[in-house]
């Protein structure tokens, strides 16, 4: 079973915060986790957050603004509220619920970032209950829970799901599912665990309330829980992206173009249309460009960086010695810069396919456009973009904890090099070529953030990822053979970030991070607070 989404796990999801793995899994893990306990109206009176302090959470959840984003899930805020980063000082007061973060060792920790939660509810009846989960946030965005009051379950938000408890419940699943799945909500599994008389049923969409009130009144239900899908349902498990080679095969049948490819098997994975799967793309680059423009008009008073200031739009109308990059480079690099700037903002960006490397994307496609691609055509850029991050996806990790920076970074700029490449007539298969290029030359790259803040080296890391892709891009449609194929190169990027010491993976304990003058930075800053 293939989850991969290109709108869900490759450029995206939507977020707030320096860090998808860090910001974006946590806010719609605490959504999913508070759908589920407040299903039967009741109401969050406490929720705690544990992290081992082994994992990648400890060191950096403050720094990454993990705990504002469980904070505003388990508030049930939109990432467009206004006062998204007013809830965390609020609830640690226990204003609305109380909420709070405890280091300790959890019972599995077999993840990087494993993480625990527990609400604390008052049903009804004004009783009180605890509910406990267990999961982890595996790269870009994507998570899952795979605990609940400890029974296991496997919550991915990629459907909307029904628990059903009662007697007897593996017999009656299928009309339970059949009742829930009308007025055109697609059922989309099943799922019996008869050692907790208990049925989940994944669908497109939430049933109307009055089905599950109807269904919640039956004598012999004992329980009934829900959440709705936290990013784009999933309607289609099947294995779209494992190899280049396949999705080059599905371009070959779609006239030669990667772009329709893509456009093809994500349709395919949302059980959308092909025009409504174009429009959902068109609006992800429309996006990703508003945010390089509101990067760009952002105020030096509204900067709360604590290492960095805003540089993007002084190197955007710089005036360079004449010969020196090119005038398509410096706009990508700008775009780059100002879009990261958003995201240790915590202005809302895309992660692409994460917060740490949320600039290379968007600002290539600034590049872009600046310079003669239309709006299509970098619509089409961006479908590649995703394509080539899925095939890397499915074979891999985008979580810098478990592959170092070349997942992220790494990564971002392969995407982007198939695009250049894309946009300006490559063929599929030069398109992989350059990709191919950037990850070659990216294999073991550390990821070292000074003091856990997505400011230094990640910054500088997107320029080079946007520089690595257009120089990568040119090479091969000069006529450059990468010779080394793509997936072997994602295989390898895994394996070396396996390797690679816990200290090099996002801690901030080693690389950029350990040098003497962050330390002095991180001390300056600390004893300012």
């Amino acid at each position: 079973m293939q989850e991969i989404s290109l709108l869900n796990s490759v450029i995206g999801p939507v977020m707030r915060g320096p860090s998808s793995s860090h910001c974006a899994a946590p806010y719609m893990m605490a959504k999913v986790a508070r759908e589920l306990s407040c299903s039967n109206g009741e109401v969050l009176k406490k929720a705690i957050v544990r992290f081992d302090p082994r994992g990648s959470f400890a060191p950096v959840y403050q720094a990454q603004s993990s705990d504002e984003n469980f904070a505003a899930g388990f508030a049930g805020a939109a990432l467009t509220d206004t006062d998204y980063r007013d809830i965390l000082p609020r609830v640690t007061r226990g204003e609305g619920f109380l909420f709070a973060v405890e280091i300790v060792e959890l019972e599995n920790n077999n993840h990087p970032n494993r993480v625990d939660l527990e609400l604390t509810v008052t049903e009804r009846n004004g009783a009180d209950r605890a509910d406990l989960y267990a999961g982890a946030s595996v790269g870009g965005g994507m998570y899952y829970i795979d605990a609940m009051n400890g029974e296991p379950v496997f919550l991915t938000g990629k459907t909307a799901s029904v628990f059903v408890w009662g007697p007897d419940i593996g017999a009656r699943s299928d009309d339970i599912a059949a009742g829930l799945a009308l007025n055109g909500n697609r059922l989309l599994g099943i799922s019996v665990d008869p050692d907790h008389d208990r049925c989940e049923i994944a669908l497109q969409a939430l049933p109307d309330t009055k089905l599950i009130a109807s269904l919640r009144d039956q004598d012999d239900i004992k329980d009934v829980r829900f959440a709705a899908a936290s990013q784009y349902p999933v309607c289609a498990t099947d294995d779209l992206f494992s190899t280049s080679d396949a999705v080059i095969a599905v371009a070959e049948q779609q006239g030669g173009s990667l772009a329709e490819a893509g456009l093809v098997l994500e349709s395919r994975r949302l059980g959308l249309s092909r025009d409504a799967t174009r429009e959902l793309f068109r609006e992800r680059c429309e996006l990703m460009l508003r945010v390089v423009a509101e990067g760009f008009d952002a105020k030096p008073e509204d900067n709360v960086m604590r290492f960095l200031t805003l540089r993007a739009r002084k190197v955007r109308d710089a005036n360079l010695p004449a010969g020196l990059g090119g005038a398509v480079l410096q706009d990508a690099i700008a775009g780059a810069l100002s879009a990261m700037e958003r995201d240790s903002n915590r202005g809302l960006v895309c992660a692409a396919p994460t917060a740490g490397s949320a600039g290379v994307v968007p600002g290539t496609l600034y590049g872009l456009i600046r310079h003669g691609i239309d709006l299509d055509g970098a619509t089409d850029a961006l479908q590649v973009m995703a394509l080539v991050g899925a095939v890397f996806a499915a074979r891999g990790t985008f979580a810098a904890e478990c592959g170092g920076c070349s997942v992220e970074t790494g990564a971002s700029a392969a995407m982007a090099a198939a695009g250049v490449a894309q946009a300006f007539g490559g063929t599929p298969v030069q398109c992989f070529d350059a990709a191919s290029m950037c990850l070659m030359n990216t294999l073991g790259l550390v990821c070292d953030p000074v003091g856990g803040d997505v400011e230094i080296p990640c910054h500088a890391r997107n320029v080079a990822g946007v520089s690595h892709a257009f120089s990568s891009a040119m090479a091969v449609m000069a006529g450059f053979d990468a010779v080394l194929g793509y997936d072997e190169l994602v295989d390898q990027t895994v394996k070396i970030g396996a390797m690679m010491h816990p200290d090099l993976r996002c801690t901030a304990r080693g690389g950029c991070a350990a040098t003497k003058t962050a330390l002095r930075m991180v001390e300056a800053v600390t004893q300012v607070r």
